[in-house]
């Protein structure tokens, strides 16, 4: 039985190993989050998750330097829901929420940028995925690759009212 998610909520998409930052005031206060990130048919969430890929697999989610409409192998709603109840910081975005997706580029790189009401306030939240990481004294990204982020676009853009 799930908890988080609606019964009749399904997985359209999702990314492994992508970078989570706040912006604005917020995100001085927060580090940079590495998950998961899933489209569903209501929400686009962002589990706090390391999930380890070959690179392979990494060249069938960001192959061509695009990030990729596809699905985290052996990922399912289920384990979504398992998920976000192990980390109660995750984030999710009801999709009647979200005011503009966009790709932003910000020091040669492009993230993919979602602005969202909360609470009659905007938030943005910027999604990356990392080129080199540093372990210590906490894992944190050095640098990003830069991805087309426009299949992403079009795909949320299409489930948004």
């Amino acid at each position: 039985m799930r908890t988080n998610l609606e019964d009749s909520e399904q997985i359209v998409a999702s990314l492994p190993q992508i970078w989570g930052t706040i912006l604005g005031l917020a995100g001085f206060f927060h580090k940079s989050k590495e998950g998961i990130l899933v489209l569903t048919t209501k929400n686009l969430i962002f589990v706090p998750r390391y999930l380890f890929i070959t690179a392979k697999e990494k060249e069938k989610y960001f192959g061509d330097d695009k990030a990729n409409v596809t699905q985290v192998l052996n990922y399912n709603e289920s384990d979504l829901d398992e998920d976000l109840t192990q980390n109660p910081k995750s984030w999710i975005i009801d999709l009647n929420s979200i005011m503009d997706v966009s790709n932003v580029i910000i020091r040669k790189v492009n993230f993919l940028r979602v602005t969202f009401k909360e609470n009659n306030k905007e938030k943005k939240y910027d999604f990356a995925t990392s080129r080199t990481i540093t372990n210590y004294p906490q894992r944190q990204p050095l640098l990003f690759y830069s991805l087309d982020w426009s299949s992403w676009i079009t795909l949320i853009r299409s489930y948004l009212p």
